[in-house]
């Protein structure tokens, strides 16, 4: 299962406009251009918690298949 494609609403930290992205775009550190304002959106995965939260997800699904 592939969650890191998964779709996540956030506030532009300039205006305020919601923008969409996935997890795998914060994990990549990319640069988004507000749909509001037309400003550029870095995001970062400053302590890496998104990187290690779909790594554990990955292992979750990966230990359910095989109890199956």
């Amino acid at each position: 299962m592939e969650i890191g494609g998964s779709q996540i609403d956030f506030g532009c930290p300039n205006c305020q406009f919601m923008n969409t992205a996935t997890l795998n775009d914060v994990v990549d550190g990319a640069s988004l251009i507000c749909v509001g304002c037309l400003k550029t959106i870095e995001l970062v995965d400053g302590d890496g918690d998104t990187r290690r939260g779909l790594d554990e997800i990955d292992q979750a699904f990966n230990d359910l298949r095989k109890a199956f």
